[in-house]
């Protein structure tokens, strides 16, 4: 009787463990990106998403076998889907930083890029603090880059911010803006390669590791430890056997080191 007992406890255990459990690999894994920060992800033809993180999350997925949803999902609210169980995993160009890592696990890091300011090809801003004085720098809300700026509170810098980097880089273009500062491989990638002649990186790059992190992670809720796991041996595999690689090549122009 003892042992029949013992048998319907195994059994109810390992139901509420299927029922319950980590997720497998037949699970729907939900992956957010923002779609407005190329060349990380972006909408292109037939609205398809593209991009860096797009194809790095894909080659993820493919080698750990996960099925994998992609969902365009603006920056402001990227987060609090993640918070709510909306999304799994965050794929966003993200910075890994302490404050983020004490809130989400953060596989990574996959990538590095410091910031960098970018203005118009005739401007004669030299990018240095003392000559930024009296100008407005845009950048986009609630970013690292944001933070960096209030931060730092440059001396006569005034700070406008957006809610992408296109709409940013139009208030350059219309002269309502000075500079913006972003991350450099991706004003590199999609403003100076895209319009040659257009725009120009000026001053040194900068790389604060309490804002610009130490390169860029994915973010996934601390207690779906499995899932991190598996994300974090996925991305060694894709470094490890050149797909990380030739994925920088396709979307940087150059092979780009994961640390």
């Amino acid at each position: 009787m003892k042992n029949s007992s013992y048998k319907v406890l195994l059994a109810a255990v390992g139901l509420t463990a299927i029922l319950y459990g980590p997720a497998s690999a037949q699970e729907n894994v939900v992956v957010g990106l923002d779609a407005s920060n190329p060349p990380f992800a972006s909408v292109g033809a037939g609205g398809k998403l593209q991009g860096f993180d797009v194809d790095l999350v894909n080659a993820i997925c493919a080698v750990e076998k996960l099925k994998c949803e992609l969902r365009n999902i603006p920056w402001d609210g990227i987060f609090a889907a993640l918070d709510s169980g909306k999304l799994n995993v965050v794929a966003a160009g993200l910075n890994i930083t302490e404050e983020r890592q004490k809130k989400y696990a953060m596989p990574g890091p996959y990538l590095n890029s410091p910031f960098a300011y970018i203005v118009t090809a005739s401007s004669t801003l030299d990018g240095t603090n003392e000559g930024l004085s009296g100008k407005t720098v845009g950048t986009v809300a609630a970013s690292a880059i944001e933070k960096y700026l209030n931060a730092k509170k440059i001396p006569g810098v005034n700070v406008s911010t957006y809610d992408s980097w296109d709409a940013a880089v139009l208030d350059l273009d219309s002269g309502r803006l000075d500079a913006v500062l972003g991350e450099l491989v991706s004003l590199q990638v999609a403003y100076i390669n895209a319009k040659p002649g257009a725009y120009k990186i000026v001053g040194e790059p900068i790389s604060d590791p309490t804002y610009s992190g130490r390169g860029k992670g994915l973010a996934i809720r601390k207690d779906d430890k499995t899932l991190s796991s598996t994300f974090d041996k996925g991305l060694a595999a894709i470094i490890a056997d050149g797909t990380h690689a030739q994925l920088t090549k396709k979307w940087f122009g150059a092979e780009m080191p994961a640390k």
